[in-house]
C-alpha cells in the first residue's frame, strides 16, 4: 500500500471535517434559495402561467458549484489541513482559507470539465464530423469556470473562515486523543 493511500485509510477526524463541509454546504444552500425567493419577487405579477422552477435555476449551481466547494472543505479540514485546539487563530484562518481554495478550484475543474462536455455534445449534435470546438468556444469555457471559482472563493471564504474558528473552538474544548497533522505538516 502507498504511503497516501495508507495515510487516507488511518487518517482520524473524518466526522469532524464531514459535519464542518455538511454545514458550509447547508448554509450556501439556503442562501442560493433565499437569493432566487427574493428575485422571484419581481415576478409576483406575472400571471397564473410562471411556475417558479427553483430546481432549474440552482440544480445546476448546487452540484457544480456549492458540492464541490463543500467536498474540497471536507478534504482540506481532513486530510490537507485538519485544525487542532493548539493551532493559534493564525494558523486556522489560514488553514481555512487554503480550505476554501481547494473548494474552488474543485469548482474550477467541474465547470470546466461539464462545460466542456457540453461544448462537446453541442458539436456532435450539430455537426456528424466533430469538428473539435474553436479556441473562442474554450476560452468562454474557461472563462465561466474561473468566474464561477472565483465567485465561489469570494463569497465562501468567509464562511469557511467562521466554520474553521468555530471548529478550533470546539477543538479546544474537546482535544483529539490522537495526533492531528495533515498533508502541509509532513512539509
Amino acid at each position: 500500500m502507498s504511503y497516501i493511500a495508507h495515510r487516507v485509510v488511518r487518517q482520524h477526524g473524518f466526522v469532524v471535517a464531514l459535519v464542518s463541509a455538511a454545514a458550509v454546504l447547508a448554509v450556501l444552500t439556503v442562501q442560493a434559495l433565499l437569493n432566487f425567493l427574493v428575485s422571484q419577487l419581481s415576478y409576483i405579477g406575472a400571471g397564473p402561467g410562471y411556475q417558479l422552477q427553483w430546481w432549474a435555476a440552482y440544480g445546476g449551481q448546487f452540484v457544480a458549484v456549492a458540492l464541490p466547494f463543500a467536498i474540497g472543505i471536507l478534504l482540506s479540514f481532513w486530510f490537507i489541513a485538519p485544525l487542532a485546539g493548539e493551532l493559534h487563530i493564525a494558523h486556522v484562518v489560514t488553514r481555512s482559507i487554503l480550505a476554501a481554495a481547494i473548494g474552488a478550484v474543485l469548482v474550477f475543474l467541474l465547470v470546466t470539465a461539464v462545460s466542456f462536455v457540453g461544448l462537446i455534445s453541442g458539436g456532435l449534435m450539430s455537426n456528424l464530423l466533430a469538428i473539435a470546438p474553436s479556441g473562442e468556444n474554450m476560452l468562454r469555457v474557461f472563462g465561466s469556470a474561473v468566474n464561477s471559482a472565483a465567485q465561489q472563493f469570494i463569497s465562501g471564504t468567509p464562511l469557511v473562515i467562521l466554520v474553521g474558528v468555530l471548529l478550533w473552538i470546539w477543538f479546544d474544548k474537546h482535544p483529539s486523543k490522537h495526533p492531528v497533522s495533515g498533508i502541509v505538516d509532513q512539509a
